[in-house]
């Protein structure tokens, strides 16, 4: 990052197929970027967005600056500013070093008036060209970890490392239970998928997704371990592991089996829910992966048997866990789901041996009922009230089990009941159809108590009668499994405890609000198998593309000696790029986004928005109004990056007309804009009406923006006028994109009562 001297300085000009010429002379534009100290050349086009990069290949290595006047860099369908970054790469400019003059969307477009929508053009011109003799260099982002932690081996876990691993990335891989596969490996019959009413069992298909992540050479797994702690630092992750011992090394382990046969301690298998036992040396199921067995510590009483017949000599009793430390440029977060605590739930009698969760009836199924297939099995649906959601895959899971009950055990009776069934998709309507024929009940009726009955049988009374079943089976809702990571990456959820996708969310999936932390699977949200291995891969695809290195025009600072450690900035940071390091504030700006929220949030002004500071603003607004007449009112917007400028540029698009003494500016987030800027702007009478415009509710791309600066206005608007204000104008909107026509009405709503006070 460097500051901008010798600025040599290529203004371009476009007039869009001659279009914004009917509104605006490009003579007088041509003449005013002439007129500049640092302008090297200014270029005419009636059609830049064609081919640029020939248009000005002969100013390669003769300029370090550009201003383009013509479309909108946010809405431009050819030259937005994705576009435009492609363009200084071959200029070899430095992205800071560029500013745009939005003469079509927001000027011509929208104005009516040639003679002031040309005055309006070229205080543009001059905002823009004020602007960029002051900003400093970007920040390169170049020493980024090519390596990437997955936390959790479950199968999205496994398909994003296989794909990172194809794609030449290094991977930790790291597991808390002693084999991979996650809930998949309790699940015996796994459905294919919407395109498919059929199922595939778990024993097949499972250890090939196991075994293809474990031949693959830049994976390391680190199976029974768990993350202590994870610090950023100079835009990587510094995690600290504990790699619990195993007390088998798995590289002598050869899975024999004879430490099993020799181990006197004999325990219940927790996998199986105490259907069947297991030795305190062993694996948790017979195609456990890696092929390793492994000692419980709370279980082994050190006889040394084991050790004795091992022909490897791969059991250390006495091994230890160890600590690693390592850097990442990149987390996966593909911790899985876990089952609610369905003790809650009192009144359906889950503490009766014979009520079990979905989960638990899995491992039932596995394990043929031991022999003893139930009379009569009871399917309870579901518990969504109690935690707010639908866990979407209790329905489905439901109608797999009720055909494959159907098919299996011709004399078992099963019924569902349930509120509303939601059978999505083609396979689990085929399975519904399947489900009806071969005789299962579907009973659409509210279970409100169940209660030991006659005989071992279990009494179901719902609000329209009474029913038998000797098994119930309650379709517990589905929770995420960790929150303790999510806070140490500062990475923000939802009321349900999911991670919050970064916004606009359609577009963005996968992507959390913290740069290069990626969330996959069901820690995203539920998805059946295979829908996780499509979410792992994604996820390799969006984090491989993060780990190139990047520019950021954009960022905050802190100035430590003006830093008072108040610790705002923290809480308001929604991408969690600022922590309290060794008794100072620090923002790593490799993890900055810079939606400016702590710089306009400070009370200390000790942070600095890089090239959106206020004085920069202020440099701004002084020339915003140069060439407007005088008895007009001042009309100024700082509309957010995205959602309302996009607006601002809709109205353009759509043919909406305002008044020509209308200015707006683009800002990093609408909460950017603090308070002390706006009464800068104010006491020095460099606006009459002031709009600020941030993302609708729900919307912010900086998470909480708008609501911050929401709440800032409910109280400013009152302090104005108590400061003597009165004949100014104030507002703050919720815009969204499509708010093109009311983002009209309020600019000539404004104009309308400004005029009425000159």
């Amino acid at each position: 990052m460097g500051s901008f001297h010798n600025i040599k300085l290529a203004i371009i000009l476009c007039t869009c197929g001659g279009v914004l010429e009917e509104k605006i002379d490009f003579n007088e534009l041509k003449n005013l970027a002439a007129s500049f100290p640092e302008t090297v050349e200014v270029l005419k086009f009636h059609d830049f967005c064609k081919e640029p990069e020939k248009k000005l290949a002969h100013l390669k290595g003769k300029i370090n600056g550009l201003i383009i006047g013509g479309c909108s860099e946010r809405s431009s369908l050819s030259l937005n500013e994705d576009r435009i970054k492609k363009l200084l790469n071959f200029l070899e400019i430095d992205t800071a070093f560029f500013e745009t003059v939005n003469l079509r969307e927001q000027c011509a477009f929208i104005h009516s008036d040639p003679i002031e929508t040309t005055k309006k053009a070229l205080d543009l011109l001059l905002m823009a060209y004020e602007k960029l003799k002051i900003n400093l260099g970007a920040l390169v982002v170049k020493d980024i970890k090519k390596e990437v932690l997955i936390i959790g081996g479950g199968v999205a876990g496994l398909s994003c490392a296989q794909s990172l691993s194809d794609l030449g990335v290094n991977v930790t891989l790291i597991e808390e239970k002693p084999y991979i596969g996650g809930h998949a490996v309790e699940i015996p019959l796994l459905w294919q998928g919407e395109s498919s009413p059929s199922v595939c069992a778990s024993d097949c298909v499972l250890p090939v997704i196991e075994r293809d992540t474990l031949i693959k050479d830049n994976i390391n797994l680190l199976t029974n371990s768990r993350i202590l702690d994870i610090i950023k630092n100079n835009g990587n992750f510094q995690v600290k592991i504990e790699k619990r011992s195993l007390k088998v090394d798995p590289q002598k382990c050869i899975g024999c089996g004879k430490c099993v046969e020799v181990c006197p301690e004999e325990i219940s298998s927790e996998l199986d829910l105490g259907l069947k036992t297991r030795k305190a040396i062993d694996k948790p199921f017979r195609l456990a992966m890696p092929d390793t067995y492994h000692i419980l510590e709370e279980a082994c009483t050190k006889c040394g048997e084991c050790v004795k017949v091992c022909p490897t000599d791969a059991i250390n009793l006495d091994a230890k866990n160890e600590i690693i430390e390592k850097e990442f440029g990149g987390i996966v977060l593909a911790t899985g789901f876990k089952g609610y605590d369905m003790n809650v739930f009192e009144n359906l009698g889950y503490k009766f041996p014979n009520v079990v969760t979905m989960l638990e009836f899995e491992r039932l199924w596995a394990n043929r009922f031991k022999g003893k297939p139930p009379i009569s099995i009871a399917f309870v649906l579901c518990q969504k009230d109690e935690v707010g959601y639908c866990s979407r895959l209790c329905c489905l899971a439901t109608l797999k089990h009720a055909v494959r009950l159907s098919m299996a055990y011709l004399g078992t009776e099963v019924n569902v009941f349930y509120k509303s069934l939601r059978a999505c998709g083609r396979a689990f309507e085929e399975f519904k159809k399947e489900a009806e024929i071969k005789g299962v009940g579907f009973l659409q009726e509210e279970v409100e108590k169940i209660e030991e009955g006659e005989d071992g049988f279990l009494k179901i009374i719902t609000n329209q009668g009474e029913y038998e079943a000797d098994l119930v089976v309650l379709a517990e809702p589905l929770v995420p499994s960790e929150m303790r990571i999510l806070k140490m990456l500062g990475v923000e959820t939802d009321q349900y405890g999911f991670p919050i996708e970064f916004q606009p969310r359609v577009v963005r999936p996968l992507e959390t609000y913290v740069e290069r932390v990626i969330v996959v699977g069901t820690a995203k949200g539920f998805k059946d198998v295979q829908e996780s291995i499509e979410s792992g891969a994604a996820g390799a695809l969006k984090i491989y593309n993060a780990l190139k290195g990047f520019e950021k025009k954009y960022f905050s600072v802190t100035d430590i000696e003006k830093c008072s450690k108040c610790g705002i900035c923290i809480s308001v940071c929604p991408h969690g790029a600022i922590k309290l390091s060794k008794d100072e504030i620090k923002i790593d700006p490799a993890f900055c986004k810079g939606c400016g929220l702590c710089y306009s949030t400070c009370p200390s002004n000790a942070i600095k928005l890089i090239n959106f500071e206020e004085f920069q603003i202020i440099k701004m607004v002084e020339n915003a109004f140069k060439h407007l007449s005088k008895d007009k009112p001042r009309i100024l917007a700082f509309l957010c990056y995205w959602c309302s400028y996009g607006t601002g540029d809709l109205m353009g698009i759509y043919g909406e007309k305002v008044p020509e003494n209308f200015r707006s500016i683009r800002v990093r987030c609408s909460a950017s804009i603090s308070l002390d800027l706006i009464m800068e702007i104010i006491s020095q009478d460099l606006a009459d009406g002031i709009l600020i415009a941030g993302c609708p509710v729900k919307n912010c791309h900086h998470l909480w923006g708008n609501y911050i600066q929401d709440r800032r206005f409910t109280l400013f608007n009152k302090v104005l006028k108590e400061m003597g204000f009165e004949g100014k104008i104030v507002r703050w909107e919720y815009m969204g994109i499509t708010m093109w026509k009311e983002l009209a009405k309020i600019i000539r709503s404004m104009n309308e009562s400004l005029s009425k006070a000159k």
